[in-house]
């Protein structure tokens, strides 16, 4: 059932608009860092897992069990991720970028190739708190849904 928004109701309950999506960013965000003690680590994480997955969700052929969390993707096939790439999608100057690396590096939680490739730590992607955090994402979007459509904001179409 695809949704669209009402403009006239996001207008007339602007300010209940945003306020569901301020709750909902800061449940998001929380739920991110439930693992790092800060913001910034909790964004750099988000963006090696875009910049490295991104082009999965363009791909049409890709086959059924690597879709699946549990089987481990051929690393060889991930895009590339650095220093610079991760500042750029951030925001983040280059030096706090390169610090946090390091850090989440320490913390294992992020691993660096030999050529300087930065990328989330083997195994952590099939650890049991990555399919809770996706659950809890799942969950939080659901709930705004929900919310936004009770309002009358989104409708089915």
């Amino acid at each position: 059932m695809p949704l669209i928004v009402d403009e006239q109701a996001v207008q007339a309950q602007s300010r209940i608009a945003g306020l569901r999506v301020c709750l909902f960013t800061l449940r998001f965000t929380e739920n991110w860092r439930q693992d790092v003690d800060d913001f910034e680590s909790a964004m750099i994480l988000i963006a090696v897992t875009a910049i490295m997955g991104e082009h999965l969700t363009r791909t049409s052929g890709l086959p059924q069990e690597l879709k699946d969390l549990r089987h481990v993707y051929p690393p060889e096939r991930l895009p590339r991720c650095n220093v610079s790439s991760l500042a750029a999608a951030t925001g983040f100057n280059r030096e706090t970028t390169r610090r946090k690396v390091n850090e989440l590096i320490k913390m294992g939680l992020l691993a660096r190739a030999t050529d300087g490739a930065i990328s989330l730590a083997p195994g952590l992607v099939q650890e049991a708190s990555t399919f809770e955090l996706i659950r809890k994402q799942i969950d939080a979007i659901v709930r705004l849904v929900n919310e936004l459509l009770r309002d009358g904001i989104l409708k089915a179409v």
